[in-house]
């Protein structure tokens, strides 16, 4: 009996505990690199290349992950009904490194 507690109380004390924390950073980022990837503009153009440049600005979320999520376009009526040919990319996730945290 004293085993299955020892057990119970070390299985809750592994469980309880966490070595990393979920830090979530949302706000402005700024690229300090130029990065280029590839985003959906949508319509006749399709696919297309883009290069951010360093000092270029936008909304985003640090989840943590080693990626930021940024806001590249807003939202309009024409990304309701997706996917069709209309639809174009709002978010883009960019390695952190490529990016700091506008204070």
């Amino acid at each position: 009996m004293k085993k299955i507690i020892c057990f119970l109380i070390l299985t809750l004390g592994i469980l309880g505990c966490s070595s990393e924390e979920n830090t979530r950073v949302e706000g402005n980022f700024e690229f300090i690199i130029p990065y280029t990837t590839q985003i959906t503009v949508g319509g006749v153009v399709g696919i297309q290349d883009r290069t951010f440049k360093a000092g270029e600005t936008f909304s985003g979320i640090d989840e943590g992950d080693g990626n930021v999520t940024i806001r590249i376009a807003e939202h309009s009526v024409l990304n309701d009904n997706c996917p069709s040919n209309t639809c174009y990319q709002e978010f883009l996730s960019v390695p952190r490194k490529y990016l700091k945290l506008k204070k």
